[in-house]
């Protein structure tokens, strides 16, 4: 349909379900017979377990099974996966071998981890039961700051290994970098902490295992990203058994931002506690619990160096991150380290850059992707010593920039990262972007706001990332009989809409009415296999297998429509829902000709390269010196994520970025006391979320530069407003105090953090 087809601002379509209660999340599946997992978690940050005694326990009221590290040992199970697959300066063989068993055997990692899985009729009587298990721990010294966990003096996490590097990476020609700073007319140096951060989705985790012993086979329902990934690894990598013996239904999933994409000990002991106790088991984590449970992100220190010309053109980049994987390896515990960081790069002509990450442990929880991956750190990084730079150099931050700008004229253009951009305007992102937001004037603002005793300043952010990595996608479409459209797609939604962009596709190109077509995600007995959601992907490969399933059942249909019509299948056209005979008045509509035979595709789409969706935004900021309050005065967002196939959506995505960026950069910061280990932002009380009242109006403006990549040129848009947005306040904060002398301050810049420096720098 013309009114609801691609590249048009549409409503959602599953919004009136979900805004009428009738979604369906984890918490919201209760099954017939169902008991209730909870999960001991270890008190003490680094501890030897010398002995477990559920005795008492197993006699609770209402008790029906405990699960220890022991019996899974036992039972012959698999450890807990994590991805590392061989890569040009990386060897998974290197690795420090960190065996993480869904619950700990012989030490407590970190405070939160798994001691003791307790199934009971009630989630009360579980927890009562927790407390009578007997637990004799023997502290030990622990680690949690990044900067420290690699010394010699720091406490060993991992015995066996005599040290806390998990390992480390290079990339990029250390050689040319180093012959380039030899020679360069000018290098800045600085060190920069990239905060840990907890992605806090509305909905927690969970899980209900449903194990039917009569048929040997258990269906699951499990709020994650990749119901077919998260099947093979409880199937094959965990219990050991095949997977066609389970299910993976997703449902309806509340947020996830990358978190819910690792494999967490609740589902597999859920599974396999409901095989044991030949019920249905739900295990549904408390807001506090999930502090300690989930897996954080960011945590780096980073030493950034940049070296220019007389010109002041980039001659080469150098980087070292010290980069936090906590206590033991997530399942993506790789990605935000050493496979996000074309970042670096960015937008900018740099002839050599070298990154050298150092990997380390410490008893905290585990790191995986978080909105982005490692690519907004990747930014910050680049972003933030350019400006540095500029400082440094006495030269306007912006022409910095421009004079070391890719021009789309350079397209396809080789990165010294390997990152091959296929295309993109990045000069013109920025130039409208600080004319939308009156760069030109920002002189006169500030200095009107100094005349009321504030401070002012003006930030940019660029960035150019590494989207929709290669991969496959599935789809399937089925035509029913009375002409509606059955989706079945191997993606997950958390909340982006895809059943909206999904339908959009299949309106224009079947012709039918939005509520003639019905979208199914994440459920692993639709399809044969799927790919899953992350890293803005989902428009690229999800939307081009839907294409391709659609295009597959047109063909089909045409040769079901010739034979019924007697004619040629070359002579039949198709439109708006209906197939024609050229020249005549001969048609069948797509009921019609679902009715006669089975119409039904199965499509896949497969992609060799990334996308590269990129953008400029300028931040203006207001501080209060007396307070150290940060306010946003103006926030323009300019972005390419090529051709959109909801511009409502893209624009959603960009914001719910951008709302991120500034969580980081204003509030957000998991905490662990140094002495004990102990997290002390457990809560919303501690953790700073962002709300409302911190956010000014976002301006958004595309300047789409279509991908040949995939069918429909599209980029992808969902992690690209964080990866902008992070450098660009941070920018605009230095910027504001730059004045008293103020060149760095660390993430999160709180009231607290900013006063300090100003009033340090302001006695200095």
């Amino acid at each position: 349909m013309d009114g609801f087809g691609v590249n048009r601002p549409v409503a959602r379509t599953e919004d009136p379900r979900l805004l009428t209660g009738g979604g369906r999340y984890i918490d919201d599946v209760n099954l017939p017979n169902q008991v209730y997992g909870y999960l001991l978690r270890s008190p003490h940050a680094h501890a030897r377990i010398k002995e477990i005694d559920v005795t008492a326990a197993k006699q609770a009221p209402g008790v029906l099974d405990i699960i220890t590290g022991a019996d899974w040992v036992a039972a012959g199970f698999g450890d807990m996966p994590y991805i590392a697959n061989p890569m040009p300066g990386f060897d998974p063989k290197a690795m420090v071998q960190a065996v993480h068993r869904p619950l700990a055997t012989d030490k407590a990692r970190y405070v939160g981890d798994g001691i003791a899985y307790i199934v009971a009729e009630s989630r009360a009587q579980a927890k009562d039961a927790a407390e009578l298990i007997e637990v004799d721990y023997e502290p030990l010294p622990s680690i949690t700051e990044t900067g420290r966990a690699h010394l010699n003096e720091a406490p060993v996490i991992w015995d066996q290994a005599g040290t806390n590097v998990a390992y480390v990476y290079h990339q990029g020609d250390q050689a040319a970098v180093n012959d380039a700073f030899a020679k360069a007319k000018h290098v800045v140096k600085q060190r920069m902490v990239i905060n840990r951060l907890t992605a806090s989705p509305m909905e927690t985790r969970g899980i209900v295992a449903d194990y039917d012993a009569a048929k040997d086979f258990c269906t699951i329902y499990l709020g994650n990203q990749n119901a077919f990934g998260a099947r093979a690894q409880l199937a094959q990598g965990l219990l050991h058994l095949p997977v066609e013996r389970f299910r993976v239904i997703a449902g309806d999933v509340g947020g996830s931002f990358g978190m819910k994409g690792a494999m967490y000990a609740e589902s597999p002991l859920t599974v396999w506690a409901s095989h044991r106790v030949k019920r249905p088991v739900k295990w549904v984590s408390e807001r506090s619990e999930a502090f300690q449970s989930d897996a954080h992100a960011r945590d780096k220190v980073i030493d950034a160096e940049l070296a220019l010309d007389a010109d002041y053109k980039f001659l080469a980049m150098r980087v070292h991150a010290i980069s936090n994987v906590g206590a033991y390896y997530s399942t993506m515990t790789l990605f935000p380290i050493i496979m996000s960081t074309s970042g670096m790069a960015g937008t900018y002509t740099t002839p050599a850059i070298h990154f050298k990450a150092t990997a380390v442990f410490s008893n905290t929880n585990p790191t995986t992707p978080y909105r982005g991956s490692g690519r907004p750190d990747a930014a910050y990084i680049g972003e933030r010593i350019i400006d540095f730079a500029a400082r440094e150099l006495g030269i306007d931050p912006a022409e910095l920039r421009e004079r070391n700008m890719i021009t789309s004229a350079m397209m396809p253009y080789q990165t010294p990262l390997g990152a091959k951009y296929d295309s993109g305007d990045f000069p013109s992102n920025q130039k409208i972007a600080l004319a939308k937001a009156d760069h030109a004037g920002f002189t006169a603002r500030r200095a009107e706001a100094k005349a009321r005793g504030k401070l002012r300043g003006l930030g940019i952010g660029n960035n150019v990332e590494g989207a929709a990595p290669p991969g496959t996608e599935t789809a399937k479409v089925e035509i029913t009989s009375a002409g509606d459209a059955i989706l079945s797609v191997g993606s997950t939604d958390q909340g982006q809409g895809h059943a909206t962009m999904y339908t959009q596709i299949a309106s224009e190109q079947l012709g039918l009415e939005p509520n003639r077509i019905h979208v199914t995600e994440g459920d692993t007995g639709t399809l044969e296999t799927g790919g899953g959601t992350g890293g803005s992907k989902v428009s690229s490969l999800g939307a081009s297998a839907v294409y391709e399933a659609i295009r597959l059942v047109v063909a089909k249909g045409k040769t079901i429509a010739a034979t019924a019509m007697e004619a040629s299948e070359s002579d039949i056209d198709f439109a708006n829902g209906t197939f024609t005979v050229k020249g005549t008045d001969k048609r069948m509509t797509l009921a019609e000709v679902a009715s006669r035979e089975p119409l039904a595709e199965t499509g896949q789409f497969k992609t060799t390269a990334p996308t590269y969706p990129s953008g400029s935004h300028v931040v203006e900021v207001e501080i209060d010196p007396e307070t150290g309050h940060i306010s946003l005065e103006r926030y323009v967002a300019v972005t390419d994520v090529g051709r959109t196939i909801n511009p409502k959506q893209s624009n959603g995505q960009i914001h719910g970025g951008i709302v991120q960026a500034v969580g980081q950069v204003l509030s957000e910061n998991i905490a662990y006391d140094p002495q004990t280990g102990q997290l002390l932002s457990g809560s919303f009380m501690d953790y700073g979320m962002p709300r409302g009242e911190v956010m000014c109006a976002i301006e958004t403006y595309d300047n789409p530069v279509p991908t040949a990549v995939n069918p429909l040129g599209v980029k992808g848009a969902g992690e690209i407003g964080a990866g902008c947005g992070v450098p660009a306040l941070m920018n605009a904060i230095v910027d504001a105090l730059s004045p008293l002398g103020i060149h760095h301050i660390d993430m999160p810049c709180t009231p607290e953090r900013v006063w300090r420096a100003i009033h340090g720098a302001t006695r200095a």
